[in-house]
């Protein structure tokens, strides 16, 4: 195989390739325990801000949202925000973390925050810090009726540089897919 100026050798590429994945995740700043467990693949109901691949994005953080294992009719389903800090910033200890679900036809919030049903906080034990970067907030919801379900809301959080504090607020969606109970 002869090599041609300006086009890359296929064992270059492949490193190319590599090189350039392994920098993708060390950017995401994700680690294991930000992934979450017994998850199932995410889906938004818009594409992501800024196409950063994630439910919201900042120059200093990310915010994932994504349903926890099967929903089915009547039971309790959940979602969980997963927030990663980027760069020099990690997680506010001291920030009262707090989710604001919006109204959603045939879904009851099963918040304990103050503010109602609809309310997901530190102070009701749905925050729960994972790393010194990553945290999530566990919203629980009882579907009343099968098929899509939009869960949206707003999410006030807060990450830290060792100079100053970052406070933010994003609305985060996902869709959930909702199944008859088996008898």
């Amino acid at each position: 195989m002869s090599y041609v100026p300006g086009h890359m050798m296929p064992g270059r590429f492949a490193v190319f390739v590599a090189v350039g994945f392994a920098l993708f995740l060390a950017a995401c700043g994700r680690d294991s325990q930000a992934a979450g467990r017994d998850r199932v693949e995410q889906t938004t109901l818009e594409p992501p801000r800024g196409g950063c691949g994630h439910a919201a994005c900042g120059d200093d953080f990310f915010v994932d949202m994504a349903p926890v294992g099967g929903c089915a009719v009547g039971d309790t389903c959940s979602v969980v925000l997963t927030l990663a800090a980027r760069g020099d910033y990690h997680i506010n200890d001291e920030y009262p973390y707090k989710f604001k679900a919006e109204d959603a036809p045939g879904v009851e919030f099963l918040g304990a925050g103050e503010g109602g049903k609809n309310v997901f906080s530190k102070s009701g034990m749905n925050w729960t810090k994972t790393g010194e970067k990553t945290g999530t907030m566990t919203v629980t919801f009882k579907p009343l009726a099968g098929g899509g379900k939009a869960i949206a809301g707003l999410f006030k959080f807060s990450v830290c540089s060792p100079q100053n504090c970052e406070l933010e607020q994003q609305t985060i969606k996902a869709a959930v897919s909702v199944h008859e109970r088996s008898q």
